[in-house]
């Protein structure tokens, strides 16, 4: 049984369309043993305009046992997936893969192969594909409506007659009993009134608050006051810095400081100011214990009128050329040491560039036009000049023609595989391959395209 299973899931159908202008036209399944005939005949298969082909042409003979015989001309183009390859008609019959029977050419053909046949105008593509699903076949009518009763339950029917007979009987007994009088409280015994009726709880007695001396209660508070002031004066002595450690800790900043001013030539150079009339040329230590401690920086520089270049150990002003007065220091002043010189290099002697020219797509779309399949080509058409001018960089000379075939599934692409590529770059193609399988089409689109990329470098 599980054999007869796997054998019939691997016996697909022959799945054929034929593309007009960009469109498909005609669309079919063709069932096991039945023949395929083309031509401009009404009794053909398929009907298309006048070719180059007679009325009535057998293009698919079946075969016993399964699978097809495909017949084709010298006047057919057309690429066909032959044992894990693409392979043109014509290298076919040169190979010997197809034999000459009489004016025709035979080739047997099975479940792997696929691909397309082109006459004139007409293009023909086929492939095998999983049968459909059976058509479930109508069961017998049943009445699903509710009923208030099973026609046959005979336990249902015994229940209910059991309790209706008790119902009546507890109905009866009530009825005819006897009035039970009320008796007052009074007529009862005090021995089951004492267990009826809860005895009163006792309250508790209230507690009183004794009495307190107000004269004694203010000096307890006065007490704890007091302790509590003079708390706070021994913990803010505590906190209150002396005189001692702040100087201690205005010199450790002034320490601090010089430190990183000679780590710096820099900042040793400039750090000093002059003053409104600073003299014997002397620049003021922004660091001296008159300018610095305990101020910031704002207030150290508020008489500053310029800025002079002093050297790094005496903090004297630059002295004027000649023996002139002093100067203000300038940008050329802070330059130091050996300068070096920076160049531009030459850029690279030629840009590469490529064009892509967009061809026809062969689409056998069961949802979906052609239209739209163009448009997201169109769109995503950038990625293909990429990965063909990377390619350029290393062969200038590279051009021809790269063809993917892709399945799209609710606007996603399931699978993309190269159809043909006559350029010879193998990475070329499958560049292109990899950029298609991430496209992303709309959800109406599903089948299968192949769709070329005519690829020549552009001044």
């Amino acid at each position: 049984m599980a054999k007869a299973k796997r054998q019939s899931l691997q016996q697909k159908v022959l799945r054929i369309g034929v593309v007009q202008d960009g469109k498909i036209v005609q669309e079919r399944l063709i069932k096991a043993g039945e023949e395929v005939t083309v031509g401009e005949s009404t009794k053909n298969l398929f009907v298309f305009p006048p070719t180059s082909l007679p009325k009535r042409f057998q293009l698919f003979q079946p075969k016993k046992g399964g699978g097809y015989i495909l017949h084709f001309t010298d006047g057919m183009e057309g690429k066909i997936s032959y044992k894990n390859a693409i392979v043109p008609l014509e290298q076919l019959k040169q190979r010997g893969d197809a034999v000459r029977k009489g004016t025709d050419f035979v080739l047997p053909v099975s479940e792997g192969n696929r691909g397309k046949v082109s006459v004139g105008g007409v293009t023909i593509l086929f492939q095998f594909v999983p049968p459909p699903p059976e058509p479930m076949r109508a069961g017998a009518k049943m009445d699903f409506r509710p009923k208030l009763i099973e026609e046959d339950d005979p336990v249902f029917y015994g229940f209910l007659g059991l309790f209706a007979a008790l119902a009546t009987v507890l109905m009866i007994y009530v009825y005819n009993a006897e009035p039970v009088e009320r008796v007052a409280i009074e007529e009862i015994p005090d021995r089951f009134t004492d267990i009826i009726m809860e005895a009163p709880e006792d309250t508790p007695p209230e507690e009183v608050e004794p009495l307190v001396d107000p004269d004694a209660e203010g000096e307890k508070i006065e007490r704890d006051d007091a302790a509590k002031s003079e708390d706070v004066e021994v913990a803010e002595k505590k906190a209150a810095p002396t005189p001692a450690e702040k100087e201690a800790a205005a010199e450790a900043r002034r320490a601090k400081a010089q430190a990183e001013v000679a780590n710096n030539p820099l900042l040793a150079a400039i750090i000093g100011t002059r003053g409104e009339s600073g003299s014997e040329g002397k620049v003021q230590d922004l660091f001296g214990s008159d300018d610095f401690a305990g101020q910031d920086l704002d207030a150290a520089l508020a008489s500053v009128t310029g800025v002079d270049v002093a050297t790094e150990a005496g903090l004297k002003a630059k002295e004027g050329s000649g023996g002139g007065p002093r100067t203000t220091a300038g940008i050329g002043d802070l330059k130091g040491g050996s300068t070096g010189e920076a160049g531009v290099g030459s850029g690279p002697a030629t840009v590469v560039k490529g064009g892509v020219q967009l061809g026809q797509a062969d689409a056998m779309l069961e949802e979906g036009d052609t239209a739209s399949v163009q448009k997201v080509v169109r769109k995503y058409s950038g990625q293909v000049k990429y990965c063909y001018e990377a390619q350029l960089k290393s062969d200038p000379s590279l051009s021809g023609r790269v063809e993917v075939q892709f399945t799209v599934n609710k606007g996603r692409v399931a699978s993309a595989s190269v159809f043909g590529n006559s350029t010879g770059s193998d990475p070329l193609a499958k560049c292109i391959v990899g950029k298609v399988r991430k496209w992303k089409f709309p959800e109406e689109i599903q089948g299968d395209i192949v769709y070329p990329f005519v690829l020549s470098p552009s001044n």
